[in-house]
């Protein structure tokens, strides 16, 4: 009877652990499912966070992991391109805004009546200028960066 009840709870043991991995192995699947369906759609911050999850979550998941590393970076890839895009913009806009107002205080400086007002602000927009370009370097360079990422990966 002792043989009976030890055999019976080893088989509910087994059969338990089977359903485990089993439910372990769905979930992976399906945040997997989500997470390609994120980058395919566009949603890149949305697949970022998904490879977050998985990673925290099932930090033995080799084969997902591996995946994952070609989403995280063309993912990230695409935010960055965005990024720049938009930087790009806005330096050029605010450049020229900067140049402009120099045009203005330097002939006001030249006939003595520059303001402090116009200066301060002259100061400003080159400073708003300066950390745009700073931001579109950081920009050049962290694209720069997946792309030899990316190749060291293939």
């Amino acid at each position: 009877m002792k043989h009976l009840i030890t055999i019976l709870l080893l088989a509910t043991a087994v059969t338990a652990c089977e359903t485990e991995a089993q439910k372990e192995q769905k979930a992976r699947e399906t945040l997997m499912e989500q997470i390609r369906a994120d980058y395919d759609a566009g949603r890149d911050s949305a697949c970022l966070v998904g490879i977050d999850t998985l990673r925290a979550r099932h930090p033995n998941a080799v084969k997902e992991r591996k995946e994952c590393l070609v989403l995280f970076q063309k993912a990230s890839l695409r935010i960055s391109e965005k990024q720049l895009a938009e930087a790009d913009k806005l330096l050029e806009r605010e450049s020229a805004r900067y140049e402009d107002m120099k045009r203005t205080v330097e002939a006001h400086r030249a006939a003595g009546n520059a303001t402090a007002h116009e200066l301060t602000a002259l100061t400003q927009q080159r400073m708003l200028r300066d950390s745009l370009r700073t931001r579109f370097e950081v920009l050049c360079a962290q694209i720069k960066y997946i792309h030899k990422r990316q190749k060291q990966n293939q």
